[in-house]
């Protein structure tokens, strides 16, 4: 049975939650406080709707009892787990960008972590972190399960390829995404390498031979054909000796 009063000057609710008990319930303190909860969980939501506004809220439980047999039973969450506060929380947040975790206890500061990321650079370095906390449960199930979640992170930020999709673990996972990393940023090396060298044909055989040879390189040109071009910049004298040099790789 619940009841709901109001304090004179408005601003306080009172529920007062009578339970009726012919014998003493080891467990009452739990029941009343997910009764408590339930109640206050639901006025709470009442007053949101109606756009009432916040308000101070008061709980009372009382365990009206009516048997024979002395109350001997605890009254309080605290007494039923002394091992933890099922009544409190503790809030967890990302771990800081230049903090070392100590142990297994910081994966969920680590994970969170991970929203904020954007670069490759920064991924890479929190996978690393990341992998030797995983490892260290000791746990293969946990570890499939964590490959499984980070790929779908990955997938969601933009950083994915069909190796780091079929990677089932998370050794696998951080090495894939440093393998794919690596040839992101060795193509960059290549690209920023052959504008460089289209300048320099520019400027020795004209524009014309500069847009051919470019045609011929790119892509992924590779670091042994931007060397045999830049030797050839240096060898040919006339437009047509260059384009062949290049043609012929």
């Amino acid at each position: 049975m619940t009841w709901r009063v109001r304090t004179r000057d408005g601003g306080t609710d009172l529920l007062l939650l009578l339970e009726f008990q012919s014998r003493p319930e080891r467990h009452m303190a739990l029941r009343t406080t997910a009764y408590s909860c339930l109640a206050a969980q639901s006025l709470l939501q009442q007053d949101k709707e109606l756009a009432r506004g916040d308000r101070e809220l008061a709980v009372v439980a009382l365990v009206l009892h009516h048997g024979d047999r002395r109350w001997n039973a605890a009254t309080r969450l605290s007494d039923l787990f002394t091992e933890s506060a099922p009544d409190a929380y503790r809030a967890v947040g990302r771990m800081p960008p230049n903090a070392q975790p100590t142990g297994p206890e910081d994966l969920p500061r680590v994970v969170l972590g991970l929203s904020g990321v954007t670069k490759a650079e920064q991924m890479r370095a929190a996978l690393t972190v990341l992998l030797p906390l995983v490892e260290a449960c000791e746990d293969e199930d946990f570890d499939r399960f964590m490959a499984r979640s980070v790929n779908a992170m990955l997938l969601s930020k933009g950083f994915s390829s069909q190796q780091l999709e079929e990677a089932m673990t998370m050794n696998t996972v951080v090495t894939e995404f440093q393998r794919s990393w690596d040839e992101v940023r060795q193509e960059g090396v290549e690209q920023g390498q052959v504008a460089v060298l289209v300048q320099l044909i520019a400027r020795k055989f004209g524009q014309r031979t500069a847009e051919e040879v470019r045609r011929l390189i790119e892509g992924r040109p590779g670091r042994d054909r931007i060397a045999k071009v830049a030797a050839a910049i240096l060898d040919c004298d006339t437009p047509e000796d260059f384009v062949g040099r290049v043609r012929e790789g």
